[in-house]
């Protein structure tokens, strides 16, 4: 963790009344602990460990006395070896009970961030602890974007972008020329195209045609994929981060092709429907930023999903409005969610996300997924331009 993230974090700390975070881990149970703990390189853990962050001052360790060899000399940390000494230590490395933030999610609103088990909860308590989910602070450490990753997701959005045009230029070709293509066809080429310009996907992209797209997770496989043909609606979702350096950040984009002249009034329909969601999310995210004032993300989500309702198509939206993205596709920060769980996380400034409502019928499906950043005064759309009409691929 950089220097300037502890000094933020202990910031949040102050502003929120907490006396530190605390990083507790046993035997793998908590990633975000083992993700974040400068822990000593090839290190062999077997107790229960803990880095705390207070609010003011060092941070410092709760190690076993058994695995004290594997820390310089200039750690600080605090020592256990007995059960009984586990709680004493635990109090002096917090130099008391009081509220601290801890991987905890009242009635687990927030599962990402909820990784303490019940009985360190309850031990906690009974030591006099009040304990306060660290899901804002684990945003600031995974979620936030440097200048540079910015300029990562910059680079991925444009091949991504490209890998797109690639792919509904070719299937208008095959078509007017009266070639077969499937959606693996069109899916290979798309990995071929991310190959050539250094682009990790880590998992194939989406190409869904018809009702295949009424299934938001669909993918082709050898085994299972269709033909497209003429007059067939084309969802293509496809995401990627370079492969260097090491910390770039992902894209991650839907757009809708048709393959005709005209798509079908419901089809239209819904797609308008769709593009209105998205349009009234993207605007409550600029407006709220823009005024300096907190948005959270179950708020985006409900905004997004009225409008879906008032369409008639409410039972149909089945996802959340959006995802976190970071090093990771679906990222650490705030989701844009008020159906999965109630996201209660703010929008804090340098974190990206998703904006994705979509519709799904038996029949066909409809998602436009764009991407924004968070400025420290406005809120950007990363994949303009915005998509509002069919790709025609004829």
């Amino acid at each position: 963790m950089r220097s300037a993230q502890i000094e933020q974090i202990q910031k949040m700390l102050l502003r929120q009344g907490l006396k530190g975070w605390l990083l507790y881990n046993f035997h793998a149970l908590n990633p975000i602990a083992r993700r974040l703990a400068p822990l000593p390189e090839r290190s062999m853990l077997t107790r229960r460990w803990a880095w705390w962050i207070p609010a003011q001052g060092e941070p410092a360790w709760l190690i076993h006395a058994i695995e004290r060899g594997q820390f310089t000399d200039d750690a600080h940390f605090v020592i256990y070896n007995s059960w009984q000494s586990f709680e004493q230590a635990v109090l002096e490395l917090t130099q008391g009970p009081g509220p601290i933030a801890c991987e905890y999610s009242p009635d687990c609103g927030i599962p990402y961030t909820s990784w303490v088990d019940a009985g360190t909860a309850e031990q906690l308590y009974r030591l006099g602890y009040t304990l306060r989910s660290s899901a804002d602070l684990i945003q600031v450490v995974y979620a936030t974007w440097t200048v540079a990753q910015l300029d990562s997701h910059r680079q991925a959005v444009q091949i991504c972008m490209a890998a797109k045009d690639l792919a509904f230029a070719t299937i208008g070709e095959r078509l007017r020329a009266g070639l077969p293509t499937t959606e693996l066809d069109i899916q290979q080429l798309i990995l071929e195209y991310f190959d050539a310009h250094d682009l990790n996907p880590v998992h194939p992209p989406i190409v869904a045609v018809n009702e295949h797209a009424g299934d938001p997770h669909y993918t082709p496989t050898p085994e299972r994929h269709n033909l497209i043909r003429p007059n067939d609606l084309i969802l293509i979702d496809l995401w990627g981060k370079l492969n260097h350096p090491e910390d770039a950040v992902f894209a991650d984009m839907t757009w809708m092709g048709y393959a005709g002249r005209k798509a079908p009034a419901k089809m239209q329909e819904v797609f308008d429907a769709v593009a209105r969601a998205r349009d009234a999310a993207i605007e409550l995210v600029m407006g709220r930023v823009e005024a300096g004032e907190p948005v959270h993300g179950w708020e985006i989500d409900d905004v997004a999903r009225k409008v879906i309702q008032r369409a008639g198509y409410g039972d149909s939206f089945i996802h959340r409005t959006g995802h976190s993205i970071d090093t990771e596709l679906h990222g650490s920060g705030v989701n844009i969610d008020n159906l999965e769980t109630r996201d209660t996380r703010q929008l804090i400034p340098h974190i990206g996300f998703t904006i994705e409502p979509g519709i799904y019928l038996p029949e066909f499906g409809v998602r436009l997924e764009v991407d924004l950043f968070v400025h420290e005064d406005r809120a950007e759309v990363t994949t303009l331009p915005l998509q509002n009409s069919f790709v025609w691929a004829m």
